[in-house]
């Protein structure tokens, strides 16, 4: 195992793309590290969250590049954002080892994700390297990676991270560009070592495989190739091979486990070894499932592709090579790589206002800014403190972020979660500045179902009713008695709300018993000089009041003729006992005493205008 990693190591150093095109990560790395063909990165540029770590020494003494990783115990999903050109195709590949770096010798296992879709489960070990490659088209101007917790306590970590775009189209043109392919088997047959990068001008890792009851073989020495598939092989890969024994042997090729009913793809490459191959025949049938997909025929300096298409429908692959009745040499196989196609990628992903929303909300609280990637896919792996719909497009419904410790404003972002139900406060350093406009309120401990419209309408009313006071305050005329005070609080607009104690001195009709005006209700008046008149002449601005200039007393006689009057009618107390604008209201019956008038605006304006013969209207500013 030692001697694997480090001969991984040495290769890893030899890349053989330029640093522009090939991207690295040495994941938990506290400095870059230049080399051949790039630099390895550090995690910061890519990601906000996890902590470096390195692996334990008892396992390992010099690692080189596998020597640290990026830990990740606190949120469920983390994810690096890669920079992409849109609908470009690349290769990514992730590599993981545990090295027991915890000191907990529990190596974990957790979903590897790509743009909201599942990846692949890496299943670790405390001493293995595993590494996952995929070829996937990007659908902007970045390429999400994320590691995702599906078991508790089972911390999800990587080693490193690369992404390099294949810009030869012709290459793997029979692969969708729909669907995701991952990279199951890469295999460099009759060879010892691994090829990474170098001569590989596609940076693939290709495996060193031996299978008993085949004969290794290597190409002369010298040999060129002078023609090549699309898929651009590494000459180091194809000019070692494996035959079978005899030349009318076959050659079973086997590969394990695959998945079932789902799109295989492979590319198999086949290469002459000597001069001999070109005056004897080398040939064979290219077998799949039984099935013969192809017959190939090798020719000296060039190497022979075959790629098949194929949906197995078991656990396993079978490839076979039969010699044909003309062949005079036995089967070979060079090189081969064999890919999976991914279930069908997401094609809406969440909606653009929800995501809009989010964005704003994880840059306003520093403790949300490791937030990253697709938040509501895969669904089973959404940010934990959201809520999300399985619509198409998923659609954010709540948002949960109790007892998180934030401070800070909260942004009013209430629009761009056009549908977001409930949101669940329990942040006790959050500022509540904005309560007077109604954010907090309607974002923090209520439902927020109410539109963006509705606040501003709420707002734009209290600073209304708040100017109209005012304006009363500054005039020096009256036009009725005042209803307030602490023994005869006024009666509030039925299709109002409570507002402010300020706001409730504005003049409203307020329904009291009838009865005659005492000599206790003047003198309250008097004690209360202040209080004797409120002003309407400039309570609307727009509007001059008509009102005639009268002082209290006059208005009070004027209003105890009119209750003599009728009171004289034996019909009058039927007429209106079941009459809403004459009703008692219940604060009424804690003062018995009460000398209002039973009138309301209305009959209070018909009687100034028949005392004084005039026609003009009586505006008052408590009613709209």
């Amino acid at each position: 195992m030692e001697k694997w990693v480090l001969l991984f190591l040495a290769l890893f150093n030899l890349k053989a793309f330029a640093q522009d095109t090939w991207l690295g990560i040495d994941c938990g790395s506290e400095t870059s590290t230049a080399n051949i063909g790039g630099v390895w990165q550090t995690d910061e540029a890519f990601i906000k969250t996890g902590t470096n770590q390195f692996v334990s020494s008892d396992n390992f003494q010099t690692l080189g590049l596998l020597n640290t990783l990026r830990a990740f115990t606190t949120q469920n999903k983390n994810c690096y954002a890669l920079p992409a050109l849109a609908t470009t195709r690349y290769f990514i590949r992730a590599t993981f080892l545990y090295g027991n770096y915890d000191r907990l010798s529990k190596p974990p296992n957790f979903d590897l994700e790509i743009d909201g879709n599942k990846w692949m489960t890496v299943v670790s070990s405390s001493t293995e390297i595993f590494h996952y490659e995929i070829i996937y088209t990007s659908m902007g101007d970045t390429i999400s990676v994320c590691l995702a917790q599906t078991m508790v306590n089972q911390f999800p970590f990587i080693s490193s991270l690369e992404a390099w775009p294949i810009l030869d189209n012709n290459m793997y043109i029979h692969m969708n560009r729909d669907l995701a392919w991952l990279n199951s088997y890469r295999y460099n047959y009759g060879a010892n070592d691994w090829i990474l990068g170098y001569p590989d001008k596609y940076n693939r890792l290709w495996e060193p495989m031996a299978q008993l009851g085949l004969v290794n073989t290597s190409a002369d020495p010298g040999t060129i190739l002078t023609s090549t598939p699309y898929e651009y092989p590494p000459d180091s890969a194809v000019l070692d091979a494996m035959e079978a024994q005899n030349a009318t042997d076959s050659i079973t090729l086997s590969f394990g486990p695959i998945k079932t009913n789902s799109l295989i793809n492979i590319e198999a490459y086949f290469t002459a070894m000597s001069l001999d191959e070109v005056t004897e025949t080398r040939e064979f049938g290219f077998y799949v499932g039984n099935k013969q997909l192809a017959t190939v025929t090798t020719e000296y300096g060039t190497c022979t592709g075959v790629w098949a298409l194929v949906t197995p429908f078991s656990s396993s692959l079978t490839i076979e090579l039969r010699p044909t009745k003309t062949s005079k040499l036995p089967p070979i196989i060079s090189a081969i790589e064999v890919y999976t196609a991914s279930d069908p990628l997401v094609t809406t992903r969440t909606l653009q206002d929800d995501l809009d929303g989010l964005t704003v909300f994880v840059h306003t609280f520093e403790q949300l800014k490791g937030w990253s990637g697709e938040p509501c896919l895969p669904t089973h792996t959404a940010w934990q403190w959201l809520g999300c719909t399985g619509s198409d497009p998923p659609r954010v419904t709540s948002i949960d972020l109790s007892n998180n410790s934030l401070y800070g404003q909260i942004p009013e972002f209430l629009g761009n979660l056009p549908n977001l139900k409930t949101l669940v406060e329990g942040n006790t350093n959050l500022d509540a500045s904005h309560k007077n406009k109604k954010t907090t309120a309607l974002i923090i401990g209520l439902s927020v179902g109410l539109s963006l419209v509705v606040i501003m309408i709420l707002v734009a009313l209290l600073y209304w009713l708040i100017r109209i006071k005012r304006a009363h305050q500054g005039q020096n005329q009256a036009t009725g008695p005042e209803s307030g005070g602490p023994e005869n609080p006024p009666k509030m607009n039925s299709e109002s709300t409570s507002v402010e104690a300020s706001i409730e001195q504005l003049i409203r009709p307020q329904p009291r018993p009838s009865a005659p005006m005492e000599p206790s209700m003047e003198e309250d008046f008097e004690q209360n000089s202040d209080e004797d008149y409120v002003p309407v002449s400039n309570a609307n601005q727009i509007h001059q009041s008509m009102a005639p200039e009268m002082d209290l007393e006059e208005l009070e006689e004027i209003i105890k003729q009119r209750e003599y009057n009728t009171h004289d009618d034996p019909d009058h107390d039927n007429d209106n006992a079941n009459s809403n604008e004459h009703k008692i209201p219940d604060r009424v019956h804690e003062n018995e005493q009460a000398m209002a008038p039973d009138l309301d605006l209305e009959e209070l304006e018909e009687i100034v205008r028949q005392e004084t013969g005039g026609t003009n209207e009586l505006h008052n500013s408590g009613k709209t």
